[in-house]
């Protein structure tokens, strides 16, 4: 009874540290997400930096707060295929450019995401955030 006993602690113990972070598959990030962070900046709320996942439609949609993106979904994420690989945008010139100029190069080195609950983090091929968001 007693390694019954630690051997259900024992996995109760694992599920917790894992719980945090839900299962990682693109349907998970269906719908939209709010630009929280690039890097160590601090994206305003008065900026509308935001990314959208249509798995549906297979795209991959957003906007700088400046400009708006589209791509198409990949089937899958990996370091040979990064996520936003063939991101496309508009190419207006805005007041204050701060934003798209961080947001673009982070966008194309991302090659995986990690979530935990609404939050949903951005990494490069080194495990590194890049961007976070926070579900709309």
């Amino acid at each position: 009874m007693k390694k019954i006993t630690i051997l259900f602690v024992a996995v109760i113990a694992m599920m917790a540290m894992t719980g945090c972070n839900e299962k990682k598959t693109l349907e998970t990030l269906n719908g939209e997400w709010s630009v929280t962070t690039i890097g160590e900046m601090a994206v305003p709320d008065s900026v509308d930096a935001f990314i959208g996942f249509n798995l549906e439609e297979k795209t991959i949609y957003g906007s700088t707060g400046c400009n708006q993106l589209t791509c198409s979904l990949p089937a899958e994420i990996s370091a040979e295929v990064p996520l936003f690989a063939a991101m496309g945008s508009t190419r207006m010139m805005c007041a204050d450019m701060t934003i798209e100029d961080a947001m673009l190069p982070a966008l194309g080195s991302v090659v995986d995401f990690k979530l935990d609950g609404n939050t949903l983090l951005l990494l490069n091929a080194d495990g590194q955030t890049v961007m976070t968001l926070e579900k709309r």
